[in-house]
């Protein structure tokens, strides 16, 4: 019999749950908002109980997230601005109540796996991933296993050289002008007093924004040599947005890369990355 798999990805609006089978096809789904833990994670709990048992669980989950193994805390948010989540078992709570094998990863790792695996980054065997759009994430994998140090890896918050002539203060509420700050979706939307939407076809914008995240791939090339850079998220998917990075990025390595920088590209699977990484993850608890 074919295994099927508990996969949720635990996002800090909405947690989004599903039932999928072996071949990664979602087969049933529920949105829950994500108001209090208690709330989000009865519902989530609910929803399964009244499927069929399902053989393991991967969560792919907003952070930061305790990921050291070691700790009694393991699968917990960590501290984190969201009100009454510092703290939450999600993990622990959900793994008890489904009774199955289970496992966690950030909501950037997950994705990471999922296009290794399945996604643009079939063929390659380091893979770096960039969320852009509300905040800023990134993570790498390696044959499919998210590198980190003693915590996971927040990217998103590098510091960033300002581009000539840009004077906005940046958003980050711990940061200012960090790339989050600087670079998110959020971000584009205050420097230039308009919804990101309504700013197709304006150079002036998108290029300052491939400015910014050309400094990420900066980092990914000098730091972890990935094979190709996959941007995802509302912003990272817009038109030509790899493209403009991977331009910008030409120029801001200023040719010092052992052989040369990595692809740019749009990641592949788009907003179901999240979920296919989770149940990545339940798959390989089975192996």
């Amino acid at each position: 019999m074919t295994a099927t798999f508990a996969a949720v990805e635990a996002g800090g609006t909405k947690f989004r749950a599903a039932i999928v089978d072996g071949d990664f096809q979602i087969v049933d789904e529920v949105w829950v908002p994500s108001t209090t833990p208690d709330e989000t994670l009865s519902a989530i709990e609910n929803f399964y109980s009244e499927r069929p048992s399902v053989d393991a669980l991967g969560v792919a989950s907003f952070g930061p997230l305790i990921v050291d193994r070691s700790s009694d805390n393991y699968g917990s948010i960590a501290n984190t601005p969201k009100p009454g989540w510092s703290g939450a078992p999600v993990l622990r709570r959900l793994q008890e109540s489904l009774g199955v094998p289970a496992d966690i990863q950030t909501d950037v790792e997950a994705p990471a796996l999922a296009e290794w695996r399945l996604g643009a980054g079939r063929g390659y065997s380091r893979v770096a991933y960039v969320t852009v759009g509300t905040g800023i994430g990134a993570a790498v994998a390696i044959d499919g296993v998210p590198f980190r140090g003693r915590n996971h890896t927040e990217l998103g918050h590098i510091p960033v050289r300002r581009v000539d002539g840009d004077t906005f203060a940046g958003r980050c509420p711990f940061h200012t002008d960090c790339l989050e700050g600087m670079a998110c979706g959020p971000a584009i939307g205050e420097r230039w007093n308009a919804d990101p939407e309504t700013l197709e076809g304006r150079d002036d914008v998108w290029d300052l924004e491939a400015a910014y995240l050309a400094q990420l791939v900066r980092v990914f090339t000098l730091g972890f040599a990935p094979d190709i850079v996959l941007f995802g998220g509302g912003v990272g998917t817009r038109p030509d947005m790899a493209g403009r990075i991977a331009r910008a990025s030409g120029v801001d390595l200023a040719g010092y890369a052992v052989d040369g920088p990595p692809v740019v590209a749009t990641a592949g699977l788009g907003g179901e990355a999240g979920l296919i990484g989770a149940a990545l993850i339940a798959e390989s608890l089975l192996v």
